[in-house]
């Protein structure tokens, strides 16, 4: 999604900024340390929740990267993608095949693929246009390459695609891809769902905030 990277990079344009203008004042040392060190817990911070997440599809299943967990999700598992305020990926638990209805489940919520609140607005209101953003994504999603078509000569299901926000048309299409991966499921166990804490993004806040500590307390 786009938004989240553009705060991610206004925020250090205005971070670098505030210590370029800390070092021409010369202000007192003190002074800089307990400034610097608020700005990099406030970088790390914007840096987990708005750089790092992204969502990964590959021909093995899906990589759901959260702030501070990774989720890799094998395709079989999947048993149903769609939206609430994210994007939500739910999945059989123990390796069991999304085909057994009985497999006891759980639900993961995909920080990268939000539905932003003006589009919510839009579509309480029946206000619906053309979003080819969202069809690109979701052609991406699919493995398909192609050229971009008028609206009036892409296939039905790319102008269903265009015309919903770009998470939505992601989850169809992820959606699609589970679909056709429980087709051809197994009769043997389907490999697990591995979840992992990710250690870069909590370093990113937490030292910030140590150093912080230490300077206040200095």
């Amino acid at each position: 999604m786009t938004t989240p990277v553009v705060v991610w990079w206004v925020w250090v344009a205005f971070a670098v900024a505030n210590l370029v203008d800390l070092a021409v004042q010369g202000s007192a040392v003190h002074f800089v340390l307990r400034i610097a060190a608020i700005l990099a817990v406030i970088t790390g911070i914007v840096y987990a929740l708005a750089l790092r997440p992204r969502v990964v599809a590959g021909p093995a299943g899906v990589e759901i990267v959260n702030p501070f967990r990774v989720h890799r999700v094998p395709w079989a598992v999947i048993k149903q993608v769609d939206t609430g305020d994210w994007v939500r990926v739910h999945h059989t638990r123990d390796g069991m095949p999304a085909t057994d209805v009985e497999a006891p489940g759980k639900t993961i919520e995909c920080w990268a693929l939000y539905i932003p609140a003006r589009m919510k607005r839009r579509e309480s209101l029946g206000i619906s246009r053309p979003l080819p953003g969202a069809y690109y994504k979701a052609s991406r999603m699919l493995g398909q390459r192609h050229s971009v078509p008028e609206s009036s000569r892409m296939p039905t299901e790319a102008q269903r695609l265009a015309a919903l926000p770009p998470a939505r048309a992601i989850a169809v299409s992820l959606e699609a891809r589970a679909t056709k991966a429980r087709g051809r499921v197994a009769v043997e166990p389907a490999p697990p769902v591995t979840a992992a804490w990710s250690w870069q993004p909590i370093a990113a806040v937490l030292v910030p905030v140590v150093a912080l500590l230490i300077i206040l307390l200095a």
